[in-house]
């Protein structure tokens, strides 16, 4: 297997300046007015990007990634991204993805205007890494009822999307190395008629569910969550469906994520337990024991004032966003290995001001709680932004510590906001990222390394010692989902703790396909602390081939040890200064005392 490791060096001083909690300006400048609707790395530098909508939907813009403040560039800044400007679209959901295989990424559209039809409409703006194709506004390439999920259907890695057609027909819409119309492939299931209408908003996921590193499917239908998994040469097979408990009775996005730290994922539900979303709880749905279980969250402050969950299922106005779902964003915040969520509150008393809260992942040591881990607000950590109406997490400065982005209400006006913890954590991590290995133009014949871009539906395992001698290991799948505003990463980010031993074993695993009975998986040992692996699955039948580099990120603790080593060198070196100076001194006394002997012998 080929394993390339470059160290990145980074030149700091020990004591490095902080840029404090609000660090907008630095990442922004004072281009704000913007709402985020996807993250992807447009240029392949290895930086990721933003995406953003204005606020009535009619212009995407890019924002390029940079390392020099600001770290996000606008079109009115040097090095920004591609923009594009339409007179009937209303954007609702934005998707970057290379989507014909020919390793530039492309820009995936989603609009929707109710007063026309009812039917989301799908665009693709071509990319080429600089540019993309704008004049798509009156050339739709389908239509489809709710908003699709990506997914790679056939295993090439070129995503694919899935969900109902004009005729509520479930399907798939699977696109190759070309710019022509993509394949429709109905969904093939031997009970279709007691399969329920897919529900909108939906929660689809295309996630590893059964632990073999190949994503399966998870379908939010009207009536219950079905999982659907790849079978030899026949696609994609419905298993069982899981019911929602008779007490959930607004259901919001389901998430997915290792809540316990136990190697499994489990489905994360955000529900209101009565119709006007007065009793908030979240359940967890654990894959193992087929149980639904119910979180312990304290949704009362410090001051005794009881929140809920921000929703307005009716949409009322047109301006206001992100309140149609009710939506948990996962990330491991304080890198213990145990994931945190970001949620939109608001007081049950004035539903005017909601505010992004920080829910952290804690352990339930009183004895009483029904699951092991319980989460906890953390109210006073992002207070200070006011009424907030969206959080996700990203890592601008690429150092491998979650920052949270958040949109600003005011007076139904929106601006990006981005909070940095500025906390030193005494824990490591490791970023992992799984590209699509797709050459660009004639660069694989060249040579080059074929990076691709970001992909949906990577999975990836990982397992380390940790310092008292137990084992630890976790499951992630990237970019898991996109519709609705999901804002996942295109990288994995997994906190360790407080274990500095190497990642003993990572293992990466790709979408099977009908050729594949077996999961395409790599192995990569010994994985260093700090770091991110970058997996290039390139040739995608031989894994033993796949290329991966690792970039190591030196943080402040490796910084403070390399100075008290180097003071420590200096310190020693000192001593060994003065004790030889002392000898030089004492051995040319010596030889003065004998130039002065008598020498009888000289007689």
């Amino acid at each position: 297997m080929t394993y390339m490791v470059v160290v990145v060096v980074t030149v700091c001083m020990l004591v490095c300046p902080s840029w404090g909690l609000n660090i907008t300006e630095h990442v922004f400048g004072s281009s704000t007015n913007y709402l985020p609707a996807a993250f992807g790395d447009f240029n392949s530098d290895k930086l990721t990007d933003l995406f953003v909508l204005t606020e009535d939907g009619k212009t995407i813009q890019v924002l390029i990634s940079h390392t020099e403040p600001p770290l996000m560039r606008s079109s009115s800044m040097a090095g920004s991204g591609p923009r594009c400007t339409y007179d009937s679209l209303h954007i609702r959901s934005v998707v970057p993805g290379d989507f014909d295989g020919n390793g530039a990424m492309d820009i995936l559209l989603v609009s929707l205007n109710k007063s026309v039809s009812p039917l989301y409409q799908v665009f693709i703006l071509w990319g080429n890494l600089v540019n993309v194709t704008c004049g798509i506004e009156d050339s739709p390439l389908l239509s489809l009822y709710g908003q699709p999920l990506v997914m790679d259907y056939n295993g090439d890695m070129i995503p694919d999307l899935f969900g109902e057609d004009e005729n509520r027909t479930r399907t798939f819409w699977v696109f190759g190395p070309h710019r022509k119309p993509p394949q429709a492939v109905p969904m093939m299931s031997t009970n279709t008629t007691s399969l329920s209408p897919l529900k909108d908003p939906s929660s689809h996921a295309f996630i590893d569910i059964n632990n073999d590193l190949a994503a399966d499917l998870w379908v939010s239908a009207e009536k219950a969550f079905e999982v659907w998994t790849m079978k030899s040469e026949i696609g994609y097979t419905y298993d069982y469906s899981v019911t929602p408990l008779e007490e959930m009775k607004v259901i919001g996005q389901t998430s997915f994520a290792d809540i316990n730290l136990d190697g499994h994922i489990e489905a994360v539900v955000p529900v209101c337990k009565d119709l006007v979303c007065t009793k908030c709880a979240v359940y967890v749905y654990s894959f193992e024991t087929k149980m639904w279980i119910e979180l312990d969250m304290g949704l009362v402050d410090t001051s005794g004032a009881a929140w809920t969950y921000n929703y307005n299922p009716g949409g009322g106005d047109p301006h206001v966003h992100y309140s149609d779902t009710i939506t948990l964003r996962m990330g491991d915040f304080n890198l213990d290995g145990y994931p945190d969520f970001l949620v939109t509150l608001a007081s049950s008393s004035d539903k005017t001001n909601p505010r992004v809260t920080l829910m952290e992942n804690v352990g339930c040591g009183d004895g009483v709680c029904k699951y092991p881990r319980k989460f906890l607000p953390r109210w006073s950590v992002l207070e200070e932004f006011g009424n907030t109406v969206l959080g996700a997490f990203c890592d601008f400065e690429e150092d491998g510590t979650l920052d949270v982005l958040m949109v600003r209400q005011n007076n139904n006006k929106y601006q990006l906001s981005v909070y940095k913890d500025d906390t030193v954590y005494d824990a490591v991590f490791v970023k992992v990222l799984i590209l699509t290995g797709h050459c660009y133009g004639d660069d694989c014949p060249l040579k080059n390394i074929p990076y691709g871009t970001n992909q949906p539906g990577p999975s990836i395992t990982y397992t380390i010692t940790t310092a008292t001698g137990g084992p630890q290991w976790s499951r992630a799948t990237q970019l898991s989902q996109t519709a609705h505003t999901a804002l996942h990463l295109p990288y994995t980010l997994f906190g360790l703790g407080r274990n500095w031993n190497f990642v003993e074993e990572m293992q990466v695993g790709i979408p099977k396909s009908k050729n594949h009975s077996q999961t395409l998986k790599g192995s990569f040992t010994q994985i260093i602390p700090n770091s991110q692996l970058i997996v290039i699955p390139n040739p995608i039948e031989r894994p033993n081939d796949w290329v991966s580099k690792l970039f190591i990120t030196p943080s402040k603790a490796m910084l403070m040890t390399a100075g008290a080593l180097v003071g420590t060198c200096v310190f020693v070196a000192a001593i060994i200064g003065i004790l030889h100076h002392r000898d030089m001194q004492q051995d040319k006394r010596e030889k003065q005392q004998d130039a002065h002997k008598f020498h009888f012998d000289a007689m």
